[in-house]
């Protein structure tokens, strides 16, 4: 192999690989066991229970009393009862989520009940949240609703993260790799010194420029993947991009 050749990420590495079946959300719609559904939605609210602590505190909670409406929620959540509430149709599993949270909340207010829920399960690693002190979705004057689907957004990108990096550290020179993904996908306005890691790596200038635009081009398909995984239809994926996209540049 000749130094400084790497193979094109883009043509290797396939679509279907990764943390979540494409079509997660039409599956659930779409299953016809209750157990298989109640699978499929538990994954797909695994990954995405931070907007509603998110959600939750911008309403006013604690980071206690939201880790709790969260935590109780999720076991609400997956239990039979819910999925009479997933019907065809449903556009966004970001709406449903939501919206079932929303008025479970509504509901636990009424009731005012303090009573265990579920057997003290812990689903959640609210844990990993951290403190009011330094939880970002406390902005004065943002809806509840906004910081909802800003952290929606920004779960998504960091689902697609995972998903290349788990993919990049199966491949040749995965170190290079990581480093790449580090550099190329920095917030530094200067942008990464691509010389400095092309000697460094016994690569070409060009070589590693190539790589950094395969990862991009990689990145923007396992993007599109997380953004299809909880959607409807193929037709409501560039529609709910440009949303969340436009949602991310805005965010404070």
């Amino acid at each position: 192999m000749p130094a400084g050749y790497l193979p094109p990420i883009a043509n290797q590495l396939h679509e279907s690989s990764g943390l979540f079946p494409a079509t997660m959300w039409s599956m659930v719609q779409a299953a016809n066991q209750e157990q298989e559904a109640l699978k499929g939605l538990e994954r797909l609210a695994q990954g995405y229970w931070r907007p509603l602590y998110v959600f939750a505190r911008q309403r006013g909670a604690s980071h206690e009393g939201a880790s709790d409406q969260v935590q109780g929620f999720f076991e609400h959540l997956l239990s039979r009862d819910m999925l009479k509430n997933v019907q065809r149709g449903e556009v966004r599993f970001r709406s449903f989520l939501l919206r079932c949270f929303t008025n479970w909340i509504l509901n636990e207010q009424r009731k005012n009940d303090a009573a265990k829920r579920g057997g003290g399960v812990e689903l959640l690693r609210i844990d990993d949240v951290g403190s009011q002190s330094d939880e970002p979705a406390l902005i004065v004057d943002q809806s509840p609703d906004t910081a909802y689907d800003q952290d929606w957004a920004r779960a998504l990108v960091a689902q697609a993260m995972q998903r290349l990096d788990a993919e990049l550290e199966q491949r040749e020179k995965p170190e290079f790799l990581l480093e790449l993904r580090q550099r190329t996908f920095a917030a530094d306005a200067a942008g990464p010194d691509w010389e400095e890691m092309a000697q460094r790596h016994g690569m070409t200038h060009g070589a590693v420029r190539k790589a950094a635009t395969d990862l991009r081009k990689r990145f923007g398909v396992l993007l599109r993947t997380e953004v299809r995984n909880v959607v409807s239809k193929d037709e409501e994926v560039d529609e709910e991009l440009r949303y969340l996209v436009n949602l991310l540049s805005t965010a404070a």
